[in-house]
């Protein structure tokens, strides 16, 4: 007869903390050991998935993630369109899928606080747009539907959340997001939708409920539903307000930032972004979300105003047949904890008699089923006081190299246990189903482990050669394996005579043997008299660093390639001992077909194998500035301007905060003030008048853009007007990169000299026109350009000039930084006309 976990079996644990009489009273577990054993019985209440979907990385709603996870015991996921990679980047130098990668991880780590499971669906983002037609136009609407429905159907949430709403007029990104929720809601549980994706275990999927969060101070009608979440409310087993967990979520977002440091910085800033001021001080708004689809047939929300998206919801008559989801107030959950008297006999004769009737439920409610088993094999672990911790060594592993998996179980219970046996298989880091056919030893061991000791088991895993590479993250990013591999780790472990599969998945990169690490410069400019379309001959010094991820020592070479046909220009020899990381300076000196729209590959080889291609854009300025420049900078987050005043071979001089307050400014031509330095150095506004004292006295300053928010006059943040006249950014940008451009004084000597700006120089920009555009200025600022996107009203402040006393002043809030960082020719002739301002005839 099969045996079910039903009312003998699970309602065994309610009854144990309601009625079984008081043990000894024991010392209060640790508090690390108190939290993992409060998650572990919190989880054996709730069978349910949640998803929250958004655009990017941090659109995600970690407060209501957190409640889900921390106070029901819901399983909890995020799904993300993109990487973000669009974005700008607010604490270092990468951009596009650089900062891709970088963001994913800092997805990864906010998802660790959350208690969630990231996924991405790897849509590019391209930066900011404006409508979601935009949006499909890169993505492909299909395509961006495909891939989410496949997520949902591999996920299979029960119920789906998402700050993005298809009425809203934000992010073309979150509109285009938003259709695409509620397209596959639907589209998930179609047969004759994406078919081909019906395989290996994948299922049509029926989400129950979709709801949608509602903004500021929105009214709802009475009909809809709506949920509420109260971010104010004190997680009782870790003493924190949720929102205080979601601030820190949200903090590993680096690049993103600057985030607040306390939780009432972060209340006062969240009402005042939302619209929504006044309220308890210290305290953040409710979080409201309304019902916008349901399921045919799920069970209906009990009342209008509740506070858990599951309530209602129900299991089918075969999941519920085998599993019965006890209900444990959390004043008991808590009692259980700081007295003991749930012991693991209590889970382990729980364990005992439920077999989870696989067979007998239908493939998709299978993974139900699983999830309990495990949580209750994780609850019995917990409670034994056994822990499992796995390190893989070496990070990262190569193809056709040798891994080594420690495999560490600690047993701190009262009772001893034994160790049955342990395997690991190598898995994609986004399709932990898949394996990558690692060859692994699997250890079976029959091993007794006494009261507070610890066993370390070995498994040695062959990576087969053809595993796929994912180092650097950047170059694969949208490929399958592209964050990476999982070591997924199984040990079973008699406790209490019942055996306990335990689970850890440890994630691993795969390197090629010899990796380029970086190159510079990078693009590289190429100083010819031929034209840019010709064959010419370059000798560029790079500077490349490598790293030799192998046990063995390399010889090689490294070679530079012609772009276009993958000529030889020249190489090098390369020696690199085992680990060993160098930077080589390496003379690329040679013929190239042509320099306009080309590059140069970096490889490395050997005998054997080539690998780890960097390319590296070539460029010709065309160019000229005036005599005898010297430019002093202050450099905001990335490189790109002072390898763009190199590229344009002018004398040139980082400066500190402390250089500006001391130093004699008066040697420079120009001073530059980079991207965001007013916000990455806030220490510069303090020294600002020393800058404008500098143009007044006949320098020339230019200031490259700045957010509002960061720049705009404020009393309470100690910010003066920072221009010597009134300048106020409004939030307006051109997206579109190829915006047309109005040059509005066409004569003007900042567009004329020495070099005569046309529209060939705005032709081939990258991601966007400007951004932060000026809302207000002083007269005696001359607008020189004006763009727009597509049928909206000209912007005219992306480049002002003015006069101050004897010398000049240069606001500009056009993206110069990303067009010099990809060799648009255009932009360096700019930045020369303005460090040569005032210095030509």
């Amino acid at each position: 007869m099969r045996h079910k976990i039903v009312r003998s079996a699970l309602a065994l644990l309610v009854l144990s903390l309601l009625f079984t009489a008081p043990r000894a009273q024991q010392s209060a577990p640790p508090f690390n050991d108190r939290v993992e054993l409060y998650q572990a019985l919190l989880d054996l209440q709730n069978p349910w998935t949640v998803m929250c979907v958004a655009a990017h990385p941090d659109d995600e709603d970690g407060t209501s993630l957190i409640v889900m996870r921390r106070k029901f015991g819901a399983h909890t996921v995020s799904l993300l369109s993109t990487f973000g990679e669009g974005g700008q980047n607010a604490i270092g130098p990468e951009l596009y899928e650089e900062m891709g990668a970088i963001r994913a991880r800092e997805t990864m780590a906010a998802a660790e606080i959350q208690g969630s499971e990231p996924h991405f669906l790897g849509l590019k983002d391209f930066g900011f747009s404006k409508t979601r037609d935009e949006a499909f136009k890169f993505w492909g609407h299909e395509e961006g539907l495909r891939r989410m429905v496949l997520e949902i159907r591999k996920l299979r949430p029960d119920v789906i959340i998402t700050n993005h709403s298809t009425t809203s007029n934000d992010h073309g990104q979150h509109q285009a997001t938003a259709l695409m929720v509620v397209e596959a809601f639907d589209a998930a549980a179609d047969p004759n939708k994406f078919p081909e994706q019906l395989k290996d275990g994948v299922t049509t999927w029926q989400v129950q409920r979709l709801f949608v969060r509602m903004r500021g101070n929105a009214a709802a009608n009475d009909s809809t539903s709506i949920i509420t979440i109260d971010p104010n409310e004190k997680d009782p087993v870790r003493g924190v307000v949720y929102a205080e967990e979601a601030l820190r979520a949200l903090q590993q977002h680096a690049t993103q930032g600057p985030w607040p440091k306390t939780f009432v910085e972060y209340a006062t800033r969240f009402r005042a972004f939302s619209g929504q001021p006044g309220g308890t001080p210290g305290q953040l708004p409710m979080i409201r979300y309304s019902l916008v689809r349901e399921a045919k047939g799920a069970g209906p929300l009990p009342a209008q105003n509740l506070h858990n998206f599951l309530d209602g919801l129900h299991l089918s008559k075969e999941v519920a047949d085998e599993i019965e989801v006890p209900t444990i107030t959390p004043d008991s959950l808590m009692q259980s904890i700081e007295t003991r008297q749930l012991t693991v006999g209590v889970l382990v004769t729980a364990f005992r008699r439920g077999l989870y009737g696989l067979s007998s439920v239908d493939e998709k409610d299978r993974h139900r089923l699983r999830m309990m088993r495990g949580r209750l094999e994780r609850a019995i672990a917990a409670f034994a006081g056994v822990n499992l911790n796995v390190d893989v060594a070496p990070q990262p592993v190569t193809p056709g190299s040798s891994a080594t998996i420690a495999i560490k179980i600690k047993n701190n219970g009262e009772h001893p246990i034994e160790l049955l046996n342990c395997g690991s298989s190598l898995r994609q880091t986004e399709n932990p189903e898949k394996g990558n056919d690692a060859s692994l030893t699997a250890k079976t061991v029959s091993e007794k482990i006494g009261t507070g000791s610890m066993r370390v088991t070995t498994v040695t895993a062959e990576i087969p050669v053809r595993t796929p590479v994912n180092v650097p993250v950047s170059t694969h990013l949208y490929e399958p394996s592209g964050l990476g591999n999982q070591f997924d780790t199984r040990c079973l472990i008699d406790i209490e005579n019942t055996n306990v599969d335990l689970r850890v998945l440890t994630r691993t990169d795969v390197a090629p043997p010899v990796e380029i690490v970086s190159v510079t410069p990078a693009p590289a400019s190429v100083i010819t008299d031929q034209a840019p379309e010709r064959s010419a001959r370059i000798k560029i010094p790079f500077a490349v660093t490598l790293i030799n991820h192998q046990s063995v020592p390399f010889s090689g070479q490294l070679v530079a390639l012609d772009g276009t046909f993958g000529n030889p220009i020249n190489d090098m020899p390369l020696k690199l001992a085992p680990g060993q990381k160098r930077k080589e300076t390496f003379l690329v000196d040679g013929p190239v077909t042509h320099i306009k729209n080309n590059s140069i590959h970096f490889l490395v080889k050997d005998a054997r194998w080539s690998s780890s291609l960097a390319d590296v854009p070539i460029f010709a300025t065309g160019a000229r500035v005036a005599p005898s420049l010297s430019v002093g900078y202050v450099r905001g987050f990335d490189f790109s301007l002072p390898q763009a005043l190199n590229a344009l071979g002018v004398d040139s001089k980082e400066l500190s905060v402390e250089d500006v307050k001391t130093a004699d400014l008066s040697k420079f031509t120009s001073v530059i003030v980079d991207n965001r330095v007013y916000e990455s150095k806030p220490e510069v506004i303090a020294v600002n008048q020393k800058l404008l004292d500098y143009a007044n006295a006949g320098g020339t300053l230019i200031v490259f853009y700045h957010k509002s928010d960061e720049w705009n006059p404020n009393p309470q943040r100690n910010r003066p007007q920072l221009a010597p006249y009134k300048l106020i950014l409004g939030g307006e940008r051109v997206t579109d990169e190829n915006a047309p451009i109005t040059f509005i004084e066409p004569d003007h000597p900042l567009l004329n000299s020495p070099n005569k700006m046309g529209q060939e120089d705005f032709k081939n920009w990258i991601q966007e026109r400007g951004l932060y555009y000026p809302r207000e200025w002083d007269p005696q600022f001359h607008a020189l350009l004006q763009s727009n996107d597509p049928g909206e009203a000209p912007l005219k402040g992306g480049l002002l000039v003015a006069d101050y006393g004897k010398g000049h002043y240069i606001y500009t809030s056009m993206v110069w930084y990303r067009e010099l960082r990809g060799g648009i020719p255009g932009a360096y002739r700019m930045l020369a006309n303005m460090i040569s301002y005032g210095r030509t005839n």
